[in-house]
């Protein structure tokens, strides 16, 4: 049998007995499912600042792109 996907990473991350079949298909599929854990345990307003931020960084590397090949 094949080791699970995630156990290329060197995760440990072990699909919890009540899981639903979402979930479990996703574990299946070598979903990171642990991201999605420390995630949701965030609160709503630590999960904006961070998505604000991730945001704020595309849009600077999209404006160097910009830059570099001489796009205004």
């Amino acid at each position: 049998m094949d080791a699970h996907p995630n156990a290329q990473l060197g995760e440990a991350y072990v699909c919890p007995p009540d899981a639903g079949p979402a979930w479990r298909a996703a574990y299946a599929a070598g979903v990171d499912l642990s991201l999605i854990e420390i995630s949701l345990a965030k609160t709503p307003w630590e999960r904006w600042v961070e998505h604000d931020r991730a945001l704020e960084l595309a849009l600077q590397l999209r404006e160097a792109m910009k830059m570099r090949h001489g796009r205004t």
